[in-house]
C-alpha cells in the first residue's frame, strides 16, 4: 500500500517541491500512522473500498485533513492524498 498525493490545484512547481520534499514525505507518513491508529489493515480497506466507497472516500478525505494538520499546512491546501492498495507492485 502506498499514498499518492493528487494535484487539486496548486501550481506545478509548488505541488513538485511540496510532494517530493520533506512535507511530502511528513504527508504520507502522517497518513498512513493514521490509518494505523484506526487499525485499518490493508485487508480490511480492500474490503472497504469494495462494500463501501462512499465510506472509502470519506477515509481518504478524512486521511488528508489529518495528514495536512500533522504537517502544519492550511486545510485548504489543494492536494488529496489517495489510497493506492496495489502499492508499487511491478507488472
Amino acid at each position: 500500500m502506498e499514498i499518492t498525493i493528487l494535484n487539486n490545484g496548486l501550481e506545478d512547481d509548488a505541488f513538485h517541491e511540496l510532494a517530493a520534499g520533506e512535507q511530502g514525505t511528513a504527508l504520507r507518513k502522517a497518513a498512513k500512522d493514521h490509518l494505523g491508529e484506526k487499525e485499518y489493515t490493508e485487508n480490511t480497506l480492500h474490503k472497504l473500498r469494495q462494500e463501501d466507497p462512499a465510506a472509502f472516500q470519506h477515509l481518504e478525505t478524512e486521511m488528508t485533513m489529518h495528514a495536512l494538520a500533522v504537517a502544519n499546512l492550511s486545510q485548504t491546501t489543494a492536494i488529496a492524498l489517495r489510497l493506492n492498495l496495489a502499492g508499487d507492485k511491478k507488472t
